[in-house]
This record gives structure tokens, sequence and C-alpha cells, in this order.
């Protein structure tokens, strides 16, 4: 009872300033700004908290910056298995959480889930080197593949809790080796098979400490940073061997 009074001061106290909340379909308190990674961090527990008009179906999209994957195919020559093909997956989300309050295949129509960007094998990616149709959506559906084995694609349909036709509480867990840039949450509110209400926030996740110094040394002084460190291992080196060693 206390987190659920808990829950509803926040969305309400949230509101208060905006008396037309009630005429929009959708309304999500806003995301934390911030994630900070630091020394021990495993992950992080963020809650989407909001209010709709009426009854419907949620769907909550949580993507992770763009990055660049290196695939590589082992081609078994004779008894041996030996590097093969590589290519490079570009301009997918780093990470991928579908979030909703039922199956999305069975409130949305194809065409609608690949407008929202809502299929988890429908991500634009690009394939680089080019190549023909059929191999590259090979390499593409390998690249879901391991995304999905790894546990940065998913989709679950009980992360969302709605009370009372109203108010809403999702879920969301965010993994130890997340990927430092500007993370999207899309929410949206299906009624009849449409997308009745859409909103969209972001936060950042950043590194914070001393791993935030180094991380920014080695992005803006390269070179330096990278000869420091060189001349500090051949000290240590140095060091280590000129310590005795006894004798067994």
């Amino acid at each position: 009872m206390t987190r659920w009074l808990r829950c509803l001061f926040l969305v309400s106290g949230w509101m208060l300033p905006f008396p037309s909340w009630a005429d929009e379909p959708l309304v999500v308190a806003p995301e934390p700004s911030q994630v900070n990674i630091t020394t021990g961090f495993t992950g992080a527990d963020l809650k989407a908290v909001g209010a709709m008009s009426g009854p419907g179906d949620l769907i909550i999209k949580l993507a992770g910056p763009q990055q660049e994957v290196t695939l590589s195919r082992e081609t078994k020559l004779g008894p041996f298995w030996v590097g093969g093909d590589t290519v490079k997956m570009e301009g997918a989300p780093s990470l991928l959480f579908l979030y909703a309050t039922a199956p999305i295949a069975s409130i949305l129509s194809p065409a609608e889930q690949e407008k929202y960007g809502l299929l988890l094998e429908g991500v634009p990616v690009r394939v680089e080197p080019q190549l023909k149709a059929h191999a590259a959506d090979d390499w593409r559906k390998a690249f879901f593949r391991l995304k999905e084995k790894q546990g940065y694609y998913h989709e679950d349909d009980r992360a969302i809790r709605v009370f009372g036709n109203r108010l809403f509480i999702a879920d969301m867990r965010l993994p130890a080796d997340l990927q430092i840039g500007t993370y999207t949450v899309e929410t949206l509110l299906v009624k009849s098979g449409k997308v009745d209400g859409h909103t969209v926030g972001n936060f950042k996740v950043r590194l914070s400490g001393i791993e935030r110094r180094v991380w920014n040394a080695a992005h803006d002084y390269p070179w330096s940073f990278g000869g420091l460190f060189t001349l500090a291992a051949m000290v240590l080196g140095f060091v280590l061997n000129a310590i005795p060693y006894r004798r067994r």
C-alpha cells in the first residue's frame, strides 16, 4: 500500500503544474537525466511511471546508442576451424528492450510495428562491405541472434503494471556492461490496434569518478595517454626484474 501511495504521489505531483494533462492520451514522468557508472557497477533499475487516458495497451521501447560490431565466420579446413569472412554491422542500437502489457504482435499490426521500430529483427542495420541481398540478410540474422543470446535485445510483456486502467509502472533493468552515450525511451499507448499516444524521453549513461577521468584522458589525449601507459609498463617491468628472488 505504501509503495502504491508513493507512486500515486509521484505521478500526481508531477502533473499538478500542468492543468491540461487530463486532455493528453498519455503522460509519462521524466526519466532520470543520467546513469553513472562507477567501480563495481552491476547494472541499474529504472522505473517508468505515467498515466493514460483510459483502457489500452502500453509499449515501452528502450534503445541504446548506435554501435559498430564486427562479425566473423569460421570456416572448417580439414580438421581445423580457421577465420573466414568478416563484416561490420553499423547503425543498430547497442541495446533494445521492448516492454509491453501484452505480446506486441497481438496488439499492433506488422506495419505499425515496423513504423515505430518495434521488431527486434527489423532494426535497420548496415552491412559493410556491401554484399548481395541474401548474403547480407544472413549476416543480419546472425547479428540479431547474437544480440538476443547475449541479452541485449529482448521483449518482455510482463514488466508493465497498470492500476485502474490509468496509472502504470514499468520496471526496467539495465545490464552492467552499458555503452556510454544517450539512451532513448519511447512510450506508446495502443487502442484498437492503433497508436493513440506517443512520448519520447532520454537519459545519458556516463562514467563517473576515476573511470571518467581515465576515459576522458584516453579519448582527449590518445597519444599522450598511450605513451604514458607504455612508460608505466616499462618502469613496472624494470622494477620487477630488479627485485632479487631467492631460489628455492
